[in-house]
C-alpha cells in the first residue's frame, strides 16, 4: 500500500522524528512528547507475548473501525469541492487520486512485479485505567501495560524493519481539514518544483489534464499517509497512539532479506493476517495494572513470579476503578 508512498516521509525520520513536534514537515500527525508514557490494554496471553518478546502486529483492514484509512479520503475531497469552483476539474482530480490510493491497497497477484505488502498497527492509548479501554480491548480482566514511550519508540527503531511510523491519531474533523488544507499549501500551492504554475487555490480550477496526470500521484501519497493517522470522532475516546509497520512480504525490487514473514491466526472466525515484531529489550516496559474485575487473589502474585522468572523489575498494582461487575 504505501510501502513506497511513504519513502519520502521516511527519509529523515530515523534520525530526527523524536525532535520535531510533527513527523516531519509534510506530515502534520503529533508525536509523543519526552517523558510521556504509552499504555496497550491486554490479555494475559497478550502480556505473555509481549513480555516474551514479540508483539503480534495485526494488518490494518483488520481493525475494528470499518473506516480504517478512509477518513483521510473524505476529507481531502471535503477540501477540493470547498476550493474549486470548477466542479469538472474538481471530480476528475478527486477521480484519479481515489483510484490511485485504490490501487496502492490492493494487493498484486502471484507473479506480478508488484510487491505484495501490508501496514501493520500497534494501538497505545496515552490513557491510564480508562474505562472505555478496559471494556473494549480486555472486558475488565485483563491487563494496561505502561511503556516509557520515548525508549519503546527507540526499540523499533534500532530494528530492521521496511518503514515504521508513530503518531497520535487525530481525531477532530476541523483539525483533520486545516492539516490536509496546510499540507496541500505547503506541498503544492507554493510554486513548488515540478508544480510551479500553482500559487493558490483558485490556479486548481484551471488546471488542464496533463496538470492534473503531475498531480494526482502526489496528492495520492500524502492523503494516503494521513490514512493512517485520521479517525472519526466518535472513536476519540480510546485517545490513540498508533505505530504503523509498513512491510513487503514478496514481489516488488526488495531483497529477500529485506521481506518480511506474514503470518495467520484466528479471531472471530475470521482468518486474521499479522507479522511478528521482536522486542530485544523490555526496558521499557514500567508497570502492569490488573484490570478493575480480576479480584483473584493470586492475579497480583502470578504477575509477580512472572516478571521475576523472567527477570525484569515491572512494577505490579491493581486499578482504582471502583467496578462491581
Amino acid at each position: 500500500m504505501v510501502n513506497y508512498a511513504l519513502r519520502k516521509v521516511k527519509m529523515d525520520m530515523a534520525s530526527g522524528q523524536k525532535d520535531k513536534r510533527t513527523i516531519d514537515e509534510t506530515l502534520l500527525i503529533p508525536i509523543l512528547e519526552d517523558g510521556k508514557r504509552l499504555y496497550h490494554y491486554t490479555s494475559a496471553a497478550g502480556l505473555q507475548g509481549i513480555c516474551s518478546g514479540e508483539f503480534w502486529v495485526t494488518e490494518r483492514s483488520f481493525l475494528n473501525d470499518i473506516m480504517e484509512f478512509q477518513v483521510a479520503i473524505q476529507i481531502f475531497c471535503e477540501v477540493i469541492d470547498r476550493h474549486m469552483s470548477n466542479k469538472t476539474r474538481a471530480e476528475k482530480l478527486k477521480k484519479k487520486v481515489c483510484d490511485e490510493i485504490d490501487r496502492l491497497n490492493t494487493p498484486g497477484m502471484l507473479g506480478e512485479e508488484v510487491a505484495y505488502s501490508g501496514d501493520y498497527v500497534i494501538s497505545f492509548s496515552l490513557d491510564n485505567d480508562s474505562i472505555l479501554m478496559w471494556s473494549e480491548y480486555s472486558d475488565f480482566y485483563g491487563y494496561c501495560m505502561e511503556f516509557d514511550g520515548e525508549e519503546l519508540i527507540e526499540t523499533f527503531q534500532s530494528n530492521d524493519s521496511y518503514c515504521f511510523l508513530h503518531g497520535q491519531v487525530v481525531y477532530d474533523h476541523d483539525e483533520q481539514v486545516k492539516i490536509i488544507e496546510k499540507t496541500l499549501e505547503m506541498e503544492i500551492l507554493n510554486h513548488e518544483p515540478g508544480f510551479e504554475y500553482l500559487n493558490s487555490w483558485s490556479d486548481l480550477d484551471d488546471l488542464t489534464n496533463e496538470n492534473i496526470e503531475d498531480l494526482y500521484l502526489w496528492i495520492a501519497v500524502i492523503i494516503n499517509a494521513y490514512n493512517v493517522f485520521f479517525k472519526l470522532e466518535c472513536f476519540k475516546g480510546e485517545n490513540e497512539y498508533r505505530f504503523v509497520f509498513m512491510s513487503i512480504h514478496d514481489g516488488g525490487r526488495v531483497k529477500e532479506n529485506e521481506r518480511e514473514k506474514q503470518y495467520f491466526r484466528i479471531k472471530n472466525e475470521v482468518l486474521t493476517p499479522y507479522i511478528k515484531k521482536k522486542i530485544p529489550r523490555l526496558n521499557s516496559l514500567k508497570s502492569v495494572m490488573i484490570g478493575p474485575k480480576n479480584k483473584s487473589d493470586i492475579a497480583e502474585k502470578g504477575l509477580r513470579y512472572f516478571f521475576r522468572n523472567m527477570k525484569l523489575e515491572v512494577d505490579v498494582y491493581k486499578s482504582k476503578m471502583p467496578i462491581r461487575y
